[in-house]
This record gives structure tokens, sequence and C-alpha cells, in this order.
């Protein structure tokens, strides 16, 4: 099955304007995939890395490229060997090329879309939630009665994170503007810290464990505020290895650790459990056309978006 479809596309690395719309030939699935048309995709920092040629995959990329790694849609056709997926199903999940009207993926990436949510919050969910979830439970393994720090706690990645830890029974910190209080006091935060007004290393310490979005600064404060024997997580890649946060947990006795998240089905089955039962919520800003790609990547490089960015597909 095969013909045009518009989709987002880089013919070279650079800035936010090096994104275009274009015609590009419709995927073609193969037996053990679906077709869907997407109704919107996940805008991802991962995304922007990418775009600008940072990104260790880029080195091996083939340009043009289509990115985006997140979105939600309606199953359009299905591979002969699939089963418990069928035409006309709403669904979500983690697959490459996302900026598209059209992408195909196995069924072991993507999950039937919860009724009570929207398209635009089940594309928000799935990079963005396997980071999360991933950080707190396999690397942090936060536990009921530890206190844990998210900094960015409004961010795409935070605002989940802050959610799965208190499903864990943590007493939780996060660091944002006073602008997204609102956002934090909605889904349980037990201590909110205005970063503009105060340093969150004045108000907190002896913590269990910090899930850091920053790097630099922020990480060598966050390790500061760390018991011995505490968790430090540091989500930045460009960070990793970074010596004198290694010299400082050393010192301190902490746990520093990068991690690169790994798609799972059974962490994505969870969280459409979750949003089904709305034991979590995804804090979604108002959806971008994709002719306004390079305004949404902009936004996403300012570090100031309040929980997820997605682009409106169809």
């Amino acid at each position: 099955m095969t013909g045009d479809m518009k989709a987002i596309i880089i013919r070279e690395f650079g800035a936010a304007d090096k994104l275009q719309i274009a015609e590009v030939q419709k995927p073609v699935f193969a037996d053990d995939q679906v077709l869907i048309k997407v109704k919107a995709a996940g805008l991802n920092p991962v995304d922007t890395k990418i775009r600008s040629g940072k990104h260790i995959s880029c080195s091996s990329m083939q340009l043009p490229e289509i990115l985006g790694k997140d979105m939600s849609g309606v199953i359009e056709a299905v591979g002969k060997d699939v089963r418990g997926l069928q035409v006309g199903d709403a669904v979500f999940g983690c697959v490459d090329k996302t900026y598209a009207e059209y992408v195909v993926a196995r069924s072991t990436d993507i999950v039937k879309k919860p009724i009570n949510i929207s398209f635009e919050e089940a594309a928000a969910v799935s990079l963005a939630g396997f980071t999360a979830y991933q950080a707190i439970n396999d690397y942090l393994k936060v536990e009921s009665g530890q206190r844990i720090l998210i900094q960015s706690a409004a961010g795409g990645v935070g605002h989940l994170a802050v959610q799965f830890a208190k499903i864990n029974g943590a007493f939780v910190s996060g660091t944002a503007s006073e602008k997204n209080a609102d956002l934090l006091e909605r889904i349980g935060i037990d201590q909110f810290i205005n970063y503009r007004k105060e340093k969150f290393d004045d108000v907190v310490s002896d913590l269990d464990a910090v899930m850091d979005t920053m790097g630099g600064e922020i990480l060598y404060r966050s390790i500061a505020s760390v018991k011995r024997g505490g968790k430090v997580v540091c989500l930045p890649s460009s960070t990793k290895d970074d010596p004198h946060a290694i010299a400082l947990a050393i010192e301190r006795g902490v746990e520093l650790i990068w991690f690169m998240m790994k798609p799972r089905l059974e962490i994505l089955e969870s969280m459409a459990d979750m949003l089904g039962q709305e034991a979590l919520k995804v804090e979604v800003m108002e959806p971008f056309a994709m002719e306004d790609i390079g305004e949404a990547h902009r936004e996403i490089e300012s570090h100031h978006v309040r929980g997820k960015a997605v682009i409106k597909i169809s």
C-alpha cells in the first residue's frame, strides 16, 4: 500500500528552520505490522537534538529523514500475522518517523487508547512516560516513605515522574516556576519549590533520590542534596560521564546514574491502564499545527514547556 503523504522532514541538520513539510511515500507495512493514520505526534527534546545534528544517532542517519518518536492514531490496515488489533482501533505508542500522516508499527510497540483520553494526550505519553517510569522505578527504585526531588517537575518527563513517585508512596518535592504551581498541586506534589525565588538546596537536604533534567551546576547541587547511599538519575545524555559530577558523587557516597530509555510493552500497557483509570494524567500544551513545527521546536529548546508539546497531524 503506497502513495503520497505529508510529513515533516529534515534534509540537513541545523536550526529549527531546517524542518520542512514535504510529500513523501506512504510507508509499506509488513506482515507483522499495522499501518496507522496518525492523529497527533509527541514532541520531545531528543527530536531537537537529532534535528540539530547533536544526537549520537546522527552519525549513521541518512537524510532526508522524518523525525518523531511517539504518536497516537487509528489503525488503517493490519498485516496478516498481527493478532489482537484490527482496522479502526485507536492506538498509541513509541515508534519512529511519527511527524507524518502515516506510520507503521509492530503490535508490540502500541496499545489501544483509553476512550477517556484525547489523541493529543495519548500522543504525549509514550516516550516521556517510559523515561519517567524507568527513572523512578527501575533506577531510583523509589519506595514508600522516601523523599525525592524532581527537577523541572512541570515538564514532560517531570510531571509524569512526580505522579509515578507519588503512586509509590514517596514524599515528592519539585522545582518549577510559579506559573506551574497549579499543575503540580493538581497532580499531588508535596513540596513546590519556585526556582526563581529560592534555591532548592536551601529548602531540601538529606534526600533519598533526585531526578535531574539539567546537568551542570543543577546536577552538582542535586548530588549535594542527597544523603549517603542515596541515588541521583541525570537524564540529559550530553552530560554523561561529567568528571566533576562523578567525583562529587563518589565523595558523598551517592550513586549517580545515566541511563538509556528502553521502550517496553508492559510499561506501555501499565500506563494505558493508569490513564484509563485516571490514576495518571498527562498535561498537554495547546497542540501545534504541522506548519508551526519550527516554532514548536524553539519552544522545546527554551526549556519552558508546561507538560508535553504535541503536533496535530489529522
